[in-house]
């Protein structure tokens, strides 16, 4: 209802230009072409997103005709759909497509694969880049990892993601929900650790699977 709301909001504001005397075809017009219809036009990259999935199964020996009449796939891919008209957010939408990919691949319960769905619509991008940040921390760095006796995991999060410096109540609120959801195992990054400590990997099995389950393959 939302993005239906957001169309007849378009289709009213180019009727208000559309009725200007004189000059108003001509902003109508402008309009149309600098200003086309967002809903539509997010409807259409998303719809273009999931395609090129299908086909890709397709290639990859899957019978798309079986997969259609497959209610856990149906769910799923509708649920994606629908959580991707709602964001612009383009990790979301990547994971979301990622999703759709591995449904039939992973033999993940249902429910939880819905329930994965559920936490990418409630996060935002950070969500998911701190989550794999925390999967395996020494990835980040390669070759250029600083050495460190001791520290914390915000020590070195930050140092991968410089724009977090200032940033501490947002990515401690991130680190809440990830832990409220069983995703990661520490309730808080400022905890000082050893050097073995800290370049180990901060997700729970359940995190791993969320994150495989998000990831391309």
């Amino acid at each position: 209802m939302k993005e239906k709301m957001k169309e007849v909001g378009y289709a009213l504001v180019k009727a208000g230009i559309g009725s200007i005397p004189a000059a108003g075809g001509v902003l109508s017009e402008l309009f149309s072409v600098a200003f086309s219809d967002p809903a539509s036009k997010r409807r259409e990259q998303v719809l273009l997103e999931m395609d090129a999935r299908l086909k890709k199964l397709e290639e990859e020996g899957y019978d798309i005709q079986k997969l259609g009449g497959n209610e856990e796939f149906l769910t799923i891919t509708l649920h994606a759909y629908n959580i991707a008209m709602r964001t612009h957010q383009a990790e979301k939408r990547l994971a979301l497509m990622n999703a759709i990919s591995n449904t039939p691949k992973l033999s993940i319960d249902e429910n939880i694969k819905l329930m994965y769905l559920a936490y990418i619509d409630e996060f935002n991008e950070w969500h998911l880049r701190i989550l794999s940040f925390l999967s395996d921390p020494a990835k980040y760095f390669g070759e250029n990892r600083p050495n460190y006796h001791m520290a914390g995991k915000a020590t070195i999060l930050t140092q991968a993601f410089p724009e977090l410096a200032d940033k501490r109540a947002f990515y401690d609120q991130i680190v809440s929900d990830l832990r409220s959801r069983s995703l990661i195992v520490y309730d808080s990054l400022h905890v000082t650790m050893s050097e073995q400590g800290l370049w180990q990997s901060g997700t729970s099995e359940f995190g791993k699977q969320f994150l495989n389950y998000i990831s391309e393959r």
